[in-house]
């Protein structure tokens, strides 16, 4: 299971929010540069990067920095936040991100999802970003009545090959994954699942483990030190 620490980035500022609420924000570091090099100093390979300014405005707006960390950590980025044109798509892989991460464009613009996922295959991926079971869009801000597993196999017809899931109540409150829905998708699906929201223990990533996803990503944790990530990579990594 790979292990990814996160980090989201609000005005240039490495930040967590809490279930994705952006009146409720914790900076943890000014340098997001410098966080990354500390995580993959502990063993880190990729690392998930959320533009939550770009999520907020429907473009990325931290492109810069993105490009920073890429270029001074060497590790495999995947992005998300804002990702809603082509161009910008084709952009962002261009600069070096190993994949980039489809949300709000899973549902207002399907179409771009299936022509990216042509192009650039395993560098797609579709965040099912869930509250209460239904998709949430546009960095969380508005609520669908689409269902996470309607909207996933959707996207397995149009041949998308990885999906995140995140538990939007979950993210940030360090209480634990909804193991749950993240079992249900694994058993609709035949693609991988990377986990996300709530990862708050050691034991929580070996449960994750037993459920069969590819990867989980742990955010607030390692900020906060519940989690060491060099002790998770050494268990669970791999």
């Amino acid at each position: 299971m790979e292990i990814i620490p996160a980090i989201d980035i609000r005005g240039g500022k490495c930040v967590r929010l809490y279930q994705g609420d952006y009146g409720q924000q914790t900076t943890f570091a000014d340098n997001p540069v410098e966080v990354a090099l500390q995580w993959k100093s502990q063993g880190a390979r990729w690392l998930h990067v959320v533009d939550l300014d770009g999520a907020a405005v429907g473009e990325p707006r931290n492109a810069a920095v993105v490009e920073r960390i890429i270029d001074r950590s060497l590790l495999l980025v995947e992005l998300g936040g804002g990702i809603r044109k082509k161009e910008v798509a084709e952009e962002l892989l261009h600069r070096g991100v190993s994949r980039i991460v489809l949300g709000t464009a899973a549902i207002e613009k399907p179409e771009l999802v299936e022509k990216l996922n042509r192009r650039f295959g395993q560098a797609v991926v579709v965040g099912l970003d869930a509250r209460d079971g239904k998709i949430a869009i546009h960095g969380w801000r508005k609520d669908t009545v689409v269902d996470v597993l309607v909207l996933a196999s959707e996207m397995m017809r149009i041949g998308v090959k990885r999906f995140i899931y995140t538990d939007v109540r979950r993210d940030g409150t360090l209480t634990e994954p909804n193991f749950d829905a993240i079992g249900k998708l694994r058993d609709r699906l035949d693609v991988p699942v990377i986990a996300s929201g709530g990862i708050a223990r050691l034991e929580h990533l070996q449960r994750l483990g037993e459920l069969g996803v590819e990867g989980a990503i742990i955010g607030k944790a390692l900020y906060t030190g519940d989690i060491n990530l060099r002790e998770a990579i050494a268990r669970f990594g791999g």
